[in-house]
């Protein structure tokens, strides 16, 4: 009985490695393919707006536009943009993105979130408390 079980062990085992290598190579055929969709636009000053769709079911969305800069002396280009897929959890995960005059910013229910920082005190309650010492 105990080796009937560890021989039904082994070949569940092995049944279940080889259908994960089917769903990899699946997955790996599907990102060879090109793009579903695929639309570009671009403007003579270097803007644009992109969006494309992939087999996989992975949509990206794109935009870069022009503003002044701080000084006023030129422009910036500023993007902004989005990325959703269907990760092997079979949920799908949104990822929003901004990058310009403040940096770049990325938001998504699945990306680790930052701590809030701890407050800092004022330069006066500082200069009090050294006085008191």
């Amino acid at each position: 009985m105990k080796t009937f079980f560890i021989l039904s062990l082994c070949v569940a085992a092995s049944l279940s490695a080889s259908i994960q290598e089917d769903n990899k190579s699946a997955t790996a055929a599907l990102r060879e393919l090109p793009a579903l969709e695929h639309e570009e636009v671009h403007d003579e000053f270097g803007q644009y707006a992109l969006r494309y769709v992939t087999a996989e079911g992975t949509v990206v969305s794109e935009r870069g536009r022009l503003v002044p800069s701080k000084d006023g002396t030129g422009s910036v280009l500023i993007t902004d943009g989005e990325v959703s897929y269907v990760g092997d959890d079979g949920k799908t995960y949104v990822t929003k993105y901004t990058a310009g005059l403040d940096g770049y910013k990325a938001e998504g229910s699945h990306l680790p979130q930052s701590p809030e920082p701890e407050p800092v005190p004022s330069q006066s309650v500082l200069i009090s408390s050294n006085q008191a010492q």
